[in-house]
């Protein structure tokens, strides 16, 4: 029997460590013993719970950290890490592990793992590669050495792919694209939320790479000429990022609201009409797909793997990130309500048709259940 050991940056099931649950459950499903190993020194925030009931899984809370912004900080953190490593070393050789998993790029200890007791590593990377990070300029030589102790590179792009080979300067030969799982929301439409003005929504973390700068210039732009628009963000998650947002221009409530980060999706999907993601770049956002399933407008980056299976102009909108003139312009036709509803539909029908996880289960029992 496969035994896998999964090890995790986080506790949480967002993003990367939901990806990772439902490759456990695929795992379990074939008949492999599972080990989850999270970080003891940071809250559970549903981890637990999301483990609950799966066959054959069992967690593994230890001490540890994930990689840092520069070598300094890495060897920090490996470092410190180095009680576990040597717990694990003992963990994988009595228990037979068979298989370590890392879940992010960031993720080191797995392949730290891997290098000293020759386990195969499956490595899951999610992040894009961005220099507002910049984590991976000045660990290149250390993070390619990672890569050589790694049997297999999980991309969630084809796009990525080429993004991370260009980036360290070397053909990603190890690595494979597997499409990030998507659940189907159960998305019920507020019919007492009665909207006077269109609605423009943002969700995602406020931070660099998400460029809201650029959606903030482009509604300030739109909102000269059409007063009536409104634009709603969520995603905060402290005063800090109120005043990021607030930096960036003088309108307030009810022209530009903020909603706290939240996983009660339908409260904001209820009261946009539109979707914009100005990312500098991303790898595979689901927010994207969660949306269009929801039957709202998707206006977008094309610098992302969504490139790679939605329609340009039929099933949502793409924008350079670099590029407000051709953004506002999007935003303005989509001001028409049945051209807004058009890309709507066609996005809904194109986000029902991908929600499939079978082949994700199938690509990931393939590589781990070995």
């Amino acid at each position: 029997m496969s035994h896998i050991l999964f090890i995790s940056h986080a506790r949480g099931i967002h993003g990367a460590e939901a990806v990772m649950v439902q490759a456990i459950k695929a795992c379990a499903a074939r008949g492999a013993r599972v080990t989850v190993v999270v970080p003891s020194i940071v809250p559970d925030e549903g981890m637990e719970k999301a483990l609950q009931g799966i066959r054959n899984v069992q967690e593994l809370p230890l001490p540890y950290r994930a990689g840092g912004v520069d070598l300094l900080r890495t060897r920090l953190v490996r470092l410190y890490n180095l009680w576990t490593l040597r717990q694990l070393e003992r963990y994988v050789e009595q228990e037979r592990v068979t298989t370590i998993y890392s879940n992010t790029t960031i993720t080191i200890l797995g392949a730290e793992l891997a290098k000293r007791t020759h386990v195969r590593h499956i490595w899951h990377w999610h992040e894009p590669v961005d220099e507002r990070f910049g984590w991976h300029f000045t660990l290149k030589e250390y993070f390619c050495s990672l890569i050589e102790v790694t049997d297999k590179i999980i991309c969630i792009s084809q796009h990525q792919k080429e993004e991370w080979s260009k980036e360290l300067d070397r053909t990603l030969a190890n690595a494979q694209v597997v499409y990030n799982p998507i659940k189907h929301i159960r998305f019920t439409p507020d019919r007492g939320t009665l909207r006077h003005a269109i609605c423009i929504g943002f969700i995602g973390h406020f931070e660099e790479r998400k460029n809201l700068p650029m959606l903030m210039q482009a509604f300030v732009d739109i909102h000269d000429t059409m007063p009536d628009v409104r634009l709603l963000l969520c995603g905060a998650k402290n005063e800090h990022d109120r005043m990021y947002v607030e930096q960036m221009t003088d309108l307030r409530e009810p022209v530009v609201s903020i909603m706290e980060q939240t996983s009660e999706v339908e409260q904001f999907y209820n009261r946009i009409d539109i979707l914009v993601l100005p990312s500098w770049r991303e790898t595979m956002p689901l927010v994207v797909l969660e949306a269009m399933q929801a039957g709202i407008c998707v206006l977008q980056t094309d610098q992302s793997g969504m490139t790679e299976i939605l329609e340009a102009g039929k099933e949502t909108l793409f924008f350079s990130p670099n590029r407000l003139e051709e953004l506002e312009r999007l935003l303005m036709l989509c001001m028409d309500t049945e051209y807004r509803r058009t890309i709507a539909k066609a996005g809904q029908e194109k986000a029902l048709q991908l929600v499939n996880n079978q082949q994700f289960d199938q690509q990931i029992q393939t590589l781990l259940c070995a």
